[in-house]
């Protein structure tokens, strides 16, 4: 439930044109940390290293891609023959799945935002 709560404001800001996700996040400094649990959440990881606490907030979706390569990249009618059906197109090839995720990671010294990173392919 959390992660949704997160991810469908940040899905619907990647949508429309405004600000990007890094400027959205940099608000958050020197914000305490109430108002930070408070917008987005209870934090799906934390841990607390030589007195600066980090609250780590995920999202992310797969999608599953469809695989245009027919008979392993050598068209539909030659080539090798990996299917049941004799250079037809039903083909036991793998799914190609790609994932999507974003991890916004929040350092709070004396229980202010300090700063913030950002890491992953889904970060905008």
């Amino acid at each position: 439930m959390r992660r949704a709560v997160l991810a469908l404001p940040l899905a619907l800001a990647a949508c429309a044109h405004g600000p990007s996700l890094q400027s959205r996040m940099a608000a958050y400094i020197g914000a305490p940390e109430a108002s930070l649990v408070q917008s987005l959440g209870v934090p799906d990881k934390q841990i607390t290293v030589d007195g600066v606490q980090y609250l780590a907030y995920v999202h992310g979706h797969a999608e599953v891609m469809p695989n245009n390569i027919a008979m392993g990249g050598f068209g539909p009618w030659y080539g090798p023959y990996w299917g049941p059906y004799y250079g037809g197109y039903m083909q036991p090839f793998p799914q190609n799945i790609q994932v999507w995720s974003c991890e916004i990671t929040f350092a709070l010294k004396d229980g202010k935002v300090a700063g913030f990173t950002l890491k992953g392919n889904d970060c905008r």
